[in-house]
């Protein structure tokens, strides 16, 4: 049997994915098989390969990735997580710690970015200058393949590690900026981007039509 790869695997997790929502969420065979899938996943080195490209080169020495499936039958609520060794914490520097993506997180994203388009165009969306600009960031990324989003799970959680939206202030309390959760995902993107371009050679953007000016946001509402 070939080496399991990337490409495949998320190929089959997309199968698999499309035909449980086509069933309403209630063929438990399809849910038994992504299941089966996250341990083929987590058993072969992909996920360690994972762990090297996106956690490590940021400081992680120790860093980990596993994916998640349901629990008790039932898919968690959130997306992704970093459950940290408190042990190899070094000067507020975590050194060690393990990422976990829940594989419907990776589709809820994108189903997010999807209604994100209409959203665009609701009173709800205006409310704040913030929540505007994230549902606007939301849409953009839905254009991203399931692959990617992944990817910028992954480097969101890293964003949060390494505190990227602390901000300091007058006394020298920190607290998070207003927007974290637009700031942690920009980083990712942004981080994605250099990885594609190193590897592929091309420009990210251009390639899925991602259409992002982060200047144009930081002005007026």
């Amino acid at each position: 049997m070939a080496p399991r790869t990337l490409t495949t695997t998320w190929k089959n997790f997309e199968k698999l994915f499309r035909q449980y929502e086509k069933s309403g969420r209630t063929d438990s065979k399809k849910l038994e098989a992504i299941d089966d899938l996250v341990r083929k996943t987590n058993a072969s080195r992909i996920t360690d390969a994972l762990a090297t490209l996106f956690v490590k080169p940021y400081g992680v020495e120790n860093g980990s990735i596993l994916l998640s499936g349901t629990i008790d039958g039932i898919f968690p609520e959130w997306r992704s997580k970093a459950e940290i060794s408190i042990e190899e914490v070094d000067d507020d520097e975590v050194k060690s710690c393990t990422i976990i993506i829940n594989i419907n997180g990776v589709f809820d994203f994108l189903a997010e970015g999807a209604a994100a388009l209409d959203k665009l165009n609701t009173p709800e969306a205006r409310k704040s200058f913030q929540e505007y600009r994230y549902t606007a960031y939301m849409a953009q990324m839905s254009k991203l393949p399931a692959k990617f989003v992944l990817f910028l799970l992954i480097l969101q959680e890293v964003a949060t590690l390494k505190r990227i939206t602390d901000v300091e202030k007058k006394g020298g309390e920190i607290e998070a900026a207003v927007g974290a959760r637009y700031l942690q995902l920009l980083w990712g993107f942004k981080e994605l981007e250099t990885f594609f371009k190193r590897t592929n050679g091309l420009d990210l953007r251009a390639e899925f039509g991602i259409l992002w000016l982060e200047s144009d946001w930081f002005i007026g509402q």
